[in-house]
């Protein structure tokens, strides 16, 4: 009989629908595999959880299913989202069904998708469930539509006057202030327009986007371009799939005119701001262009990049050594280094790009330098996967709510499952890695390398080009040493071996943002924050766009995809505290619904 996927769905989720308007756990719970999963944002409760298997999911929901008083429930039937067969390659080809729905809950309006796949007996249940606010009544996100309605369709409105005064509260009132004008500050400020919360971002640097245009030349991103679209703002028809530098760094400055961003460049943060608990805002001294600014934000939103300061490690004789020693955040490009012979420390995506330029620009030697061993994937493999997550002729926004609906620790289980699959697929590019001496690893669990960036920014690299460098010998890799200590005239290493050197680059990435921002609030502030980035032993992202830990401060981190998604979870978090609908103390077990 052909698997007919609209019926699978409809039965299944008048089920759902039942045991969720009754709020019947055990009958929510039965609907799931004994090993489904539940990822939740917001709706059972004011956090983002993931949870596994039956037990633990029912555990969550028992005290917390029947106050979010869901009803309503209805199935999607929008293109990309309307109920569809699906093979999913991790389980062995296993066929499932997919499906959406909208829901109304206590909070606002909700949406959900899941996954559905026979269990032993040939019953569909959840393989995975995503459940989603996606606005609070009353209040929703201004969306396109509505935005270009409001400026054609109302006759003699001063737009222009209507934009000053939004500056003026803005620059005066801000509720939130976000600190950093990168991607995912600008993806803060884009969206807290939309939702009608004034935010003021400030960035210390001259220009937006001078974050990328200081580093080194030949840097592009790694993801393919519907990867790390904007918010709101996708790219040209004809914009190149991986972007250069430059062009992501103007891109991100025309980003904010056309977003309608208020953003105050070459500011900082003087002194430490006070946060005040009778009042619930923050003191704040903004340092810019040569005058001080006072402000009273509730919220202060640190955006200042995953990555934090420059890590060096600290080795004995740096002053002996007669050559030059930079941080490849610092590399500016190998032409003034032709000639020259360059030992780079890492072995990483920093590390093999920097040593690629230094072969082409006309190096008299590269050596990289690494400590164990490296993930290692090659650029077209994650590309393929990206291109089937983020399809061109799908809306992002459906994309994106498509990929949040898989928890990273459900992808961190199928993708130990079948690591083997993906030593096979890049042999080729491992035997010539193996051949230059490279030690490569598919992750410490084996989960591969896109949960390595999500687990510790680091420890990979995605290749292209770098094996061939490698395997002809224009790359050499010495592996399994340390730099212990510098000559005037090289390196020596922690095997007692040496090697001469004009110039040593540290590719050894950057310390956690979380330990940037101490200077910026002191000890006693960041002390009693969470751990920022990283997954938690739920796999969700730690310390990011939910409570600190501090009240009225929170990170941002991650990925253009990441901020895309998760700016809503913050946003909606920040705009039920102006309304008053939720109590916030700053820790994740402390925010308490107080609405009716």
């Amino acid at each position: 009989m052909a698997l007919d996927p609209h019926r699978v769905a409809s039965d299944w989720l008048a089920a759902c629908s039942s045991a969720l308007n009754r709020a019947e756990v055990d009958a929510v719970v039965q609907l799931f595999l004994p090993d489904g999963w539940l990822r939740d944002l917001l709706v059972f409760t004011w956090d983002v959880r993931s949870l596994a298997g039956r037990e633990k999911i029912a555990a969550y929901l028992a005290n917390t299913l029947s106050p979010a008083k869901i009803t309503e429930v209805k199935l999607n039937e929008i293109p990309g989202l309307a109920p569809g067969a699906i093979v999913i390659p991790q389980l062995s080809g296993a066929q499932a069904v997919e499906l959406a729905f909208t829901f109304e809950c206590r909070q606002g309006h909700g949406r959900a998708h899941a996954r559905l796949l026979k269990d032993a007996n040939g019953k569909y249940r959840a393989f995975s469930l995503l459940t989603e606010l996606s606005d609070l009544r009353g209040h929703e996100e201004l969306s396109t539509l509505a935005l270009r309605d409001d400026v054609t369709g109302i006759p003699g409105r001063n737009m222009q006057q209507e934009w000053r005064n939004w500056v003026e509260e803005v620059e005066t009132k801000p509720y939130a202030l976000i600190i950093g004008a990168g991607q995912t500050g600008l993806h803060m400020a884009a969206r807290f327009k939309q939702m009608n919360i004034p935010a003021l971002v400030i960035e210390r640097n001259v220009r937006v986007g001078d974050i990328w245009r200081k580093r080194y030349p030949t840097l592009t991103l790694h993801t393919v371009k519907r990867h790390h679209t904007l918010l709101y703002q996708p790219f040209p028809t004809n914009w190149p799939e991986y972007t250069p530098r430059d062009r992501i760094a103007d891109w991100l400055e025309l980003y904010v005119i056309m977003q309608d961003l208020v953003v105050w460049t070459s500011a900082e943060i003087k002194g430490h701001p006070k946060y005040s608990i009778e009042t619930k805002d923050w003191d704040v001294t903004i340092f810019r262009e040569g005058f001080e600014v006072k402000l009273r934000p509730a919220h202060i939103v640190l955006a200042t990049g995953t990555l934090g300061e420059r890590n060096i490690p600290n080795v004995p004789d740096i002053d002996r050594f007669h050559g030059q020693v930079v941080h490849s955040q610092d590399y500016q490009g190998g032409a003034e280094h032709a000639g020259k012979h360059a030992v780079i420390v890492g072995a990483g995506n920093s590390s093999i790009d920097v040593c690629q330029d230094l072969v082409f620009q006309g190096a008299a030697s590269v050596t990289m330098i690494q400590r164990s061993s490296t993930c290692v994937m090659s650029r077209e493999y994650i590309a393929r996967r990206q291109r089937a997550t983020f399809l061109e002729d799908l809306p992002l926004e459906i994309s994106d709510f498509k990929w949040a609906s898989l928890p990273f620790g459900l992808l961190k289980k199928l993708n130990i499952a079948t690591q083997q699959a993906a030593w096979e697929e890049d042999k080729e590019l491992h035997d010539k890695l193996r051949k230059g001496g490279v030690k490569l690893n598919m992750g410490p669990e084996g989960e591969g390398l896109y949960l390595l960036v999500m687990e510790r920014g680091g420890g990979y690299w995605l290749d292209k080009g770098g094996a061939d460098l490698i395997e002809d010998g224009r790359i050499k890799v010495k592996n399994g040493v340390t730099v212990e200590k510098f000559t005037e005239n090289g390196v020596v290493f922690s095997d007692g071996s040496q090697l001469p050197a004009d110039v040593v680059i540290f590719a050894t990435g950057y310390t956690n943002m979380r330990e940037n921002n101490k200077e910026l609030f002191g000890e006693d502030v960041i002390g009693m924050t969470d751990e920022v980035y990283g997954l938690d032993e739920e796999g969700e992202l730690r310390g990011s766009y939910r409570p600190s830990g501090y009240p009225g401060l929170w990170f941002a981190s991650g990925d253009f995809y990441i901020s895309r998604v998760m700016s809503k979870t913050l946003a909606l978090q920040l705009k039920a505290i102006q309304l008053g609908l939720l109590k916030h103390n700053g820790r994740r077990d402390g925010q308490q619904w107080s609405g009716p």
